[in-house]
Parts: structure tokens; sequence; C-alpha cells
């Protein structure tokens, strides 16, 4: 995403070594080295010069030491602005892109201007515009009087047209810090600078409104003062820049949504990943629950049917038994009853008596 965004003082170079050279300048305070990008020009600008640079930095990077050691006309300190400022001899041109947040240049404009005597250093001072231009940015609130600090957040982004903070918007990803709210008193680099030029009729200050937007501030006095006023005329404070860098912030804020957006449908599709697999190992458990029961109830269907020819078998012997057990008990009892009419008749006959039929009444017609 960073190749994207345009975000360096590099991108003024043209403009920015221009001025120096009207100036004529022989010594530069670079305050926020950071990657090198700027402090590379700004050396090999120097070094056909015959002037110096100095970056003050509390943590540089390690290409931006390397840069700096490898350079006759460089020199690294690893400092806070605050903290040595005060102590150098004042140059000819302060290039001004360290802390952006109201105490930090409120602090290093005031080091700057104690300093200066009856010089007129020219300052370029970065991030006058959106986002930092109304709203502090922390790098290490801890650093700062607590109650320099706004309530900030590290986690959340801006957006413009929102003075709190978004999910979405633009963030440092944990590098550093913005305040919840923008706008109020003390709030901004831009504040800082209108605040301090509130009594200082002598000085001037234009804007360059693209790039997060540059100010230069220099004395009305200064003997280079009309022609740096030249060289920025056609930029500054110009309309079409300015509509130009509102487009690029809409067109980088909704990059940021959509990449946003994007890493949210990738989350879910890892969580609709993980649920189909679970539901991948649920239903092989099912599948092998179910063939378990298909093999149970095969079992059970086989001893059903044996049961069955069993139960078939038991009841047709024991039919055929009752029904030869029934038979010879018929046979038998007729066998009886033929013996005993016999028996009955020989002895009456023995006796006189009439036979049973003789004796027995028929029934009146």
């Amino acid at each position: 995403m960073s190749g994207l965004l345009l975000y360096s003082l590099a991108e003024f170079r043209e403009l920015i070594l221009q001025c120096l050279d009207i100036v004529g300048a022989r010594s530069v305070v670079e305050i926020g080295g950071e990657g090198g990008t700027f402090t590379s020009e700004l050396l090999s600008w120097a070094e056909g010069r015959d002037a110096t640079v100095r970056c003050i930095d509390p943590v540089p990077s390690d290409a931006l030491v390397q840069m700096i050691e490898a350079s006759p006309a460089g020199e690294l300190l690893r400092a806070r602005s605050a903290d040595v400022l005060e102590e150098l001899e004042t140059a000819d041109v302060y290039l001004v892109d360290g802390d952006h947040n109201y105490h930090t240049l409120s602090v290093e404009l005031q080091a700057i201007d104690a300093r200066r005597g009856d010089r007129h250093p020219l300052l370029f001072l970065h991030d006058v515009g959106w986002p930092a231009g109304r709203r502090d940015m922390y790098y290490d609130p801890q650093s700062l009087p607590p109650e320099a600090v706004h309530p900030y957040q590290y986690e959340r982004g801006v957006t413009v047209g929102c003075p709190g903070l978004v999910e979405h918007g633009f963030s440092g990803d944990g590098e550093f810090a913005w305040a919840r709210e923008e706008g109020g008193p003390a709030n901004g680099v831009l504040t800082a600078v209108e605040d301090f030029l509130a009594d200082r009729t002598d000085l001037r200050f234009q804007t360059v409104p693209c790039i997060f937007g540059l100010g230069v501030l220099y004395a009305e006095a200064a003997p280079y003062a009309d022609e740096v006023a030249a060289a920025l005329a056609p930029y500054a404070d110009n309309p079409l820049l300015a509509r130009m860098e509102e487009n690029r912030l809409a067109l980088y804020l909704r990059v940021l949504e959509q990449q946003h957006e994007a890493v949210s449908l990738h989350r879910h599709v890892e969580d609709l990943t993980l649920r189909v697999r679970d539901v991948e190992v649920e239903n092989r458990a099912l599948w092998a629950r179910v063939a378990d029961l298909d093999e149970q109830l095969a079992r059970v269907s086989q001893r059903y049917d044996a049961l069955a020819r069993e139960v078939e078998t038991t009841v047709a012997a024991r039919s055929f038994a009752v029904a030869e057990g029934l038979s010879r008990l018929h046979h038998r009892i007729g066998h009886t009853h033929g013996v005993s009419r016999q028996r009955l008749r020989a002895l009456l006959s023995q006796d006189g008596a009439p036979s049973p039929e003789a004796t027995t009444p028929r029934p009146p017609r």
C-alpha cells in the first residue's frame, strides 16, 4: 500500500532544492529523517555545495544511519528535537517533518525563533494539511507532558469529513496514534503554526496544498524573501493543487476502505473454511455412525429372519403334534365309547333288562 501513497518531502524536491539555492544555504537541519528518502537528496545537494546537513531523529532507521555516516556532509543527532534545537547554532534552512502534533511543533518553532537573533532562517513545515493539520499525531505520547496530549488511539484511523476515528481509515498500524477528535484548541500542526504567528506580523507563511501540505515560513525582511515568494507563486495556495489533493485523498481512502473490506471478506472466508472443515469432520463421523448402524441393522435382520424361520418351524411342528394328539384322542374316545356300549348291552341282557335303545323314550312329534 505504501507504493500508492505519496507522503515524503522528497516529492517537493525540485521546489525545496531551488529555495535552498536561492537562500544560498550552507547549513540545513532536518527534523525527522525516517527512512532517509529525502535525506539522500539533501546530502547529494550539500556535497556539491560545501554545505552541511544535520539530521535530528531519536530513533533513526539503519538505512538513515548508514546514509549519513557515508556522507562527508552529514551529521546525525540521535535525540528529540526539543532537547537539541536550543543548543544548535541557527541554521540557514530547517525542514521540520518530525512528530506531527501541536505541542512538539510549538516547541520546535519557539526554539528556532529563540536562537535566530538577526538571522532569517527559512522553514519548511510538512503535514500542515489533512490529516495532521487539525489533529494531533503521536509517535511517543508518553514522552510529552500529560497536559499536552489529547485522548488518542493507536488502533483506529482517520478519514476526511469525520471528526472522530474510524475502523478502516488512514492509520499508523500501531506505529503512531491519532487524537480521537479533530479540531479545537491546541490540536494539529497547522493550529500550532497559526498560534505561533498570531503576534508575529514580521513573518510570511505560505502553503503548497498537496502531499499532505507543505508550509513555508520565512521573514518578510529576509534578503531572499521576494525570490522565494516568486518560486512558490505557482504552487502556494493553488486551488487546482488543492482539488487534486482532495481527489488523491478520496481515492486513497477508498483503497483503504476496499482493503479493509477485502481483509474482512478474507477473514470471513477463513471462518467459513474452518466451519466447512468442521462440518466435513462431523459428516465423516455421521457417515461412520450410519455405516455402523447399517451393520447393526443387517445383523438384526439376519437374526430376525432366523428367529422367524425357527418360530415357523416350531409352530408347524407343534401344530402337527397337537393335531396328531387330537386325532389319537378322538380315536381313543370313539373306541372307548364303543366298548362301553357293548359292555352295557351285555350286562343288561344278563339281567333281563331292556337295552338302552329300547328304554330310551322317543321325543313327541
